[in-house]
């Protein structure tokens, strides 16, 4: 399979700082060659913003506009887009380059990443990545996106997510977003969950590495007891590689300072050779 990844250093518009380092630390970890080893050729992109002066919500929109352009020049040469990116929000960019092709989300996340600027009580953009793809917020500089369109909640999976914010639950209940938990995921849900997706929409699998449960490693400052393990991680993947062709997929959050012992590294390596092994499934 051709894979481009598409790395994105930037984490609250800082380049290389604390989830911003995690792209190209795992390009410089083997992550091309691992892939290349199981068959696969490789070319990789640095995604950059076009702005000169960094600040947080216009660059992170410039970001995901860079991203659509980008995901949708590697469809057109038939390459698989695999973004590597410091923040969830770069998937309002990747889901953009899909369009006008039904979307169907799973996304892997400790968190729910579906605050709105209203319900938000942190103020931290990359916790309304999934409310702004499902288009309840950031309306007029999404729509800045090339390609954007709103993900419909119905085909919006949440998978995991043992920490979610009172009003971003309710919002998400009264969305019908159908959330997956670990125990769930574990005991072999995941199909049912799919099975109750309407249509036939292909699959953006999205992982912030924060999913994985911290006796599996640490990702970033943002650790949750409850999230899954590795094994059930992988297990994850190639069900929804049977289930749907997986068009484009996400490895996010990840920052290396906080992974002292090196196991969130070797995890975050087979998640991505879990997600490739499921998308190539289907070719």
């Amino acid at each position: 399979m051709l894979i481009r990844i598409l790395a994105v250093p930037y984490d609250t518009a800082r380049r290389g700082w604390r989830m911003g380092a995690g792209p190209e630390h795992l390009l410089a970890s083997g992550l091309p060659a691992r892939l290349e080893a199981r068959g696969h050729t490789v070319t990789t992109t640095i995604v950059e913003p076009r702005r000169d002066a960094p600040a947080e919500i216009a660059t992170a929109f410039d970001l995901m506009a860079r991203i659509a352009e980008e995901v949708r020049g590697a469809i057109g040469d038939g390459a698989f887009p695999l973004v590597l990116s410091g923040n969830c929000n770069s998937a309002v960019g990747t889901l953009s380059g899909l369009t006008p092709r039904e979307r169907a989300v799973f996304w892997f996340d400790a968190h729910g990443d579906a605050n709105t600027p209203e319900t938000t009580t942190t103020g931290f953009l990359d916790g309304t990545g999934l409310a702004t793809a499902m288009g309840w917020c950031w309306r007029g500089l999404a729509a800045q996106v090339p390609g954007f369109q709103p993900v419909p909640s119905s085909q919006v999976l949440l998978l995991g997510a043992p920490d979610l914010d009172p009003e971003e639950a309710s919002l998400l209940d009264g969305a019908g977003v159908r959330c997956v938990s670990t125990a769930e995921i574990a005991a072999g849900g995941l199909e049912i969950a799919i099975a109750g997706l309407p249509g036939r929409a292909s699959a953006y699998v999205h992982c912030d590495l924060d999913v994985l449960d911290p006796s599996q490693g640490r990702a970033n400052p943002f650790p949750v007891p409850g999230g899954l393990h590795i094994d059930a991680a992988e297990c994850a993947m190639a069900t929804i590689g049977r289930a749907r062709p997986i068009v484009a997929a996400a490895l996010t959050a990840y920052a290396p300072e906080y992974d002292v012992d090196g196991r969130m590294l070797d995890a975050a390596l087979r998640i991505v050779e879990a997600i490739v092994s499921a998308a190539a499934i289907r070719g």
